[in-house]
């Protein structure tokens, strides 16, 4: 398990649903800034002796153990390509009586209008069954909660009734509220007719009736790992406990990875027994995710049915290139054109752009609704209720219902702003085409926006359909720029940081804008009566900047210096012969070489060069002003030779490589502004803007605890090629930091919620 921290150390410590998305370096102080919260201790599973239970429920039927190994390959072609990894997995089953469900359950999904197992049903119950851990991946739509929901029933109702006090047995763990309440409602409907009962629990939703539900002791448990901690600490953990969960679910388990749940996820499966069963299922299943995802599993089975992060072939998928001025137009003219066909969605990036596109379209007389994070629970939980029930035909949001929003006549999704990375489309596009119906989904793109033509042609021929030409176009433009290095500015309208279409990387410019900055704080924080001092001025000039690698100053050729020194004694030794030469030559040698012989006496560099030159029997026959000219020669040649390695590197420097690398420490920063500057989104913005490499290291401690010999607390490095870039990627980031650290002050109301209620 702490394989998650260690290996995902950009997850921190995040408890907030993520929707989108000073100068010194003294540590900051979490007494200012952190809210009071309790930590879920560890547990000692060794200390505990868990009852055993059973997790095998699974008796492959005779007409499936008949079938030859070629059978089974071609039934699984045919299932939409089902592809297995993992030793001894079930052969998937062709009909709901195979997988060994009640009969009150059969008779649920028989009324359903379920007539047979879909592609990763058929392949998932029998596996789950045989009591496997399984990662599965299918695409959107493609029924993956009954996939799940189905054997935890059979599941639960093997073991015995709950005791007072006792935690659920199946635990799901989803990303967002709004597939918890989605989740929890499909769960509902079986869990009626076995006397089983279910609670949600998920932010913005009353705590006080969702603690009073656990107490109620519920079998099944669908939260979001956030609200989820809150109720294993509050009230010293006597709400509720995972001793009794043998059965855990991560749904969109990617997505929780991605919006830094890694830390949640890693307490609360660690609190669940060791022995229990693991499963992990996703439309999409980046292979960066994949491996920290597997410390959470016991020698998992991967069921992938269609390709992993595929969009379903039941989807119409359509690109358009259009002028931003154009967008509008084009949207009402397809909105009016699927209008009577059900329902229609509109996705955008942020909560601004939401509203004001509500304003628009409400001027064109097409009323709508909208839903983003920045809505209470209770509007939104009524938005999507309306949405599916049909009582709101049209409906603009952001990608907070990307994920597990599932409306039957969704006929319709319309991307009015494309989505910025590839995954985020697949789940957009997905709220089509479900349960095998067909859906229609149109992306409009600017020209000024090719850096995400890539993922859309990735996605349409995936799916098996052709890409337009002009998309096509931009992708390739787009990739030959990439190759050529003349992607300088960016696009940071998805990054929250700055607007526009990016800021060239000049020192000038930078300090400018730093400078502009840092007034604007000193008029702000004088209006409010607060003396500024220079506490905005930067008191270290290299900001913790330091270099590697290149030339830094002079270069010691103490090595070309010695050789040259050797060369010149040797030489001038050569010229004199022996020590009856030297004497003949007497007074004219002793003439020319006296002027130096001042010098060369209090010269350190002759005494070096002396040192280096070889011993010669012959040195100690030659007069003593003649020894002190071979110093000098010496001498003088280890300048020389100091003076030419000097100016070739000199000259050479400019194409050495060089590195500059600084480190800032976050470790002390509140969760909320550790998650936003770990946020992969963020995190690329800054080093696109900058050219720097950021890497986050070291391990989260709480307060008062120190990390043992030989590791860090959190912290993050940066590096970059030029001086400049990392000041300013440290800047970003520090200013980050503290902005959302204000946020997160104690004096705001909602920091002790924590501690509103008792048990």
């Amino acid at each position: 398990m702490d394989s998650l921290l260690e290996e995902f150390p950009e997850a921190a410590e995040a408890t907030a649903e993520k929707e989108e998305s000073s100068d010194d370096d003294k540590p900051y102080d979490p007494e200012q800034h952190r809210a009071k919260k309790k930590e879920l201790a560890r547990v000692d599973h060794s200390t505990i002796t868990y009852a055993a239970f059973r997790k095998h429920f699974y008796i492959e039927v005779p007409e499936i153990k008949a079938m030859s190994d070629a059978e089974v390959d071609e039934y699984k072609k045919s299932m939409d390509d089902i592809k297995v990894r993992g030793k001894k997995c079930p052969r998937p089953i062709k009909r709901w009586t195979q997988c060994g469900l009640s009969d009150r359950l059969l008779a649920v999904i028989e009324k359903r209008g379920y007539t047979k197992p879909f592609p990763i049903q058929a392949q998932a119950l029998p596996a789950i069954m045989n009591g496997r851990d399984v990662i599965a991946i299918a695409k959107t739509g493609s029924g993956k909660t009954m996939g799940y929901c189905l054997p935890m029933l059979r599941h639960i109702m093997d073991q015995p009734p709950l005791a007072n006090g006792e935690g659920p047995i199946g635990l799901i763990l989803v990303p967002t509220r709004e597939l918890a309440m989605q989740v929890y409602r499909e769960t509902l409907q079986f869990t009626k007719m076995v006397g089983l009962s279910a609670v949600a629990v998920y932010g913005g939703a009353n705590l006080k009736q969702q603690i009073a539900e656990l107490k109620r002791g519920p079998e099944i448990v669908v939260c979001t790992p956030g609200r989820m901690i809150d109720m294993l600490t509050t009230n010293s953990g006597r709400v509720t406990n995972m001793k009794r969960v043998t059965y855990v679910v991560l749904d969109e388990a990617d997505r929780m990875f991605d919006m830094g749940f890694a830390p949640q996820i890693d307490r609360i499966v660690g609190n669940c027994r060791p022995d229990r069963q693991t499963m992990l299922f996703s439309a999409t299943f980046p292979s960066a995710v994949e491996k920290l995802a597997r410390s959470v599993l016991h020698k998992p089975v991967q069921i992938v049915v269609g390709g992993i992060s595929v969009v379903s072939n039941t989807i119409e998928q359509h690109v358009e290139v259009l002028a931003p001025e154009q967008k509008m137009g084009r949207l009402c003219e397809v909105l009016r054109h699927h209008m009577d066909e059900g329902q229609l969605l509109v996705f955008v990036d942020t909560q601004e752009a939401c509203d004001n596109l509500f304003k628009e379209l409400l001027k064109n007389s097409m009323p709508c609704a909208t839903l983003h994070g920045g809505m209470g629970q209770d509007d939104r939980d009524s938005t999507i209720s309306d949405f599916k029930s049909g009582n709101i035909s049209l409906l603009v949001a952001t990608s907070v219902a990307a994920r597990g929003l599932d409306v039957k006549d969704l006929c319709l999704v319309v991307n009015y702003e494309v989505p910025n990375h590839y995954e985020d489309y697949v789940h957009r596009v997905g709220r089509t085409g479900r349960a095998g119906n067909t859906g229609t989904a149109y992306t409009f793109i600017t020209p000024d926006e090719e850096k995400y033509a890539p993922d859309l042609v990735k996605a349409m021929e995936a799916a098996g359909q052709e890409p337009p030409d002009d998309v096509v176009c931009m992708a390739n433009a787009y990739a030959a720029k990439r190759r050529a290095g003349e992607l300088h500015s960016k696009d940071f309208r998805t990054s929250g940081f700055l607007t526009g279409t990016g800021i060239a990387l000049d020192a000038d410019a930078i300090a400018k804008q730093n400078k502009a900055k840092n007034e604007g704080r000193k008029r702000a924080m004088r209006a409010a009566g607060v003396e500024t001092g220079d506490v905005e001025e930067e008191e270290d000039d290299n900001d913790g900047v330091t270099q590697k690698g290149g030339v830094t100053g002079p270069v010691d050729a103490v090595t070309s210096v010695a050789a040259a020194a050797a060369q010149a004694a040797k030489a001038l030794q050569v010229q004199l012969g022996n020590a009856k030469g030297a004497a003949a030559a007497g007074a004219e040698v002793q003439k020319k070489l006296l002027a130096d012989a001042k010098a060369a006496s209090s010269g350190e560099g002759a005494a070096a060069a002396a040192a280096a030159a070889p011993v010669d029997p012959r040195k100690a026959a030659l007069p003593e002003a003649v020894q002190r000219a071979m110093a000098a020669a010496a001498a003088r040649a280890q300048e020389k030779a100091k003076e030419e390695a000097n100016a070739r590197l000199a000259a050479m420097k400019p194409l050495l490589p060089q590195r500059f690398t600084a480190e800032l420490e976050i470790n002390e920063y509140p969760q909320t502004a550790r998650y936003k500057v770990m946020q992969r989104d963020s995190l690329q913005a800054i080093q696109e803007w900058t050219k720097v490499v950021i890497t986050t290291k070291g391990a989260y401690y709480p307060p008062g605890r120190n990390p043992p010999p030989g590791e860090r607390k959190l912290y993050m490095v940066i590096e970059g090629e030029t001086e400049v870039a990392v000041k300013a990627a440290k800047k970003e980031l520090r200013r980050t930091l503290e902005e959302h650290a204000a946020v997160a002050a104690p004096d705001d109301s909602s920091t002790n919620r924590y501690a509103k209620y008792s048990v």
